[in-house]
């Protein structure tokens, strides 16, 4: 098994307040951002452990826990704990295979979240652009397709009651735009 050298918790932060300056001036790499992340996952899983104990410490004392962490843990047997890529590495014979995954935002996350209903979330923008697109500006309109879409039982019945709703105004690509942006919302109401 390969060990990466120990990094104490002074060190780690002194790396992280680095990068977080690089960072602010833009002279980090997504090799280092990726460093980084990795560094702060340490640092969280150091100070879960340290909280743990804790906790520990005091439901065994049944008091207050003063001078816990000095007496729960020591660097020398953190030194000896392995972390999990490492485990798997000496299990396996292989490092891990590395996916390309995008890691999305908490915009993007909320974006493609299941919807309770058609209407949840929806802005004031989004309302203005699909009753003035989708339904030449008949709110009465937009608002009954939305009740009835809600009542649907599956993804199919839904686009039914949606396409035979709407009545288009704009140009080609503001239609597209709309049309393609309310599928996704269908799309999210019936997921599975």
């Amino acid at each position: 098994m390969s060990r990466k050298k120990y990094i104490s918790l002074e060190e780690l932060v002194s790396q992280l307040d680095n990068n977080v300056r690089d960072l602010k001036i833009g002279k980090l790499s997504t090799e280092e951002i990726i460093e980084m992340h990795a560094l702060s996952r340490s640092l969280y899983e150091r100070i879960t452990v340290l909280r743990y104990k804790a906790f520990e410490t005091v439901s065994q004392n049944g008091g207050e826990g003063e001078n816990i962490i000095n007496s729960g843990i020591d660097e020398e047997s953190e030194k000896s704990q392995t972390d999990l890529i490492s485990s798997i590495e000496e299990v396996t014979g292989a490092p891990p295979k590395k996916a390309n995954l995008k890691v999305r935002s908490l915009a993007e996350s909320l974006q493609s979240a299941p919807l309770n209903s058609i209407g949840e979330g929806l802005t004031i923008l989004d309302r203005a652009n699909f009753t003035s697109t989708l339904f030449s500006n008949d709110n009465i309109k937009f608002n009954d397709m939305l009740d009835l879409v809600d009542q649907c039982n599956n993804i199919k019945s839904a686009e039914k009651v949606f396409n035979s709703s709407i009545k288009t105004r704009g140009t080609s690509n503001e239609i597209e735009a709309a049309l393609d942006s309310f599928y996704k919302r269908i799309n999210r109401r019936f997921q599975s």
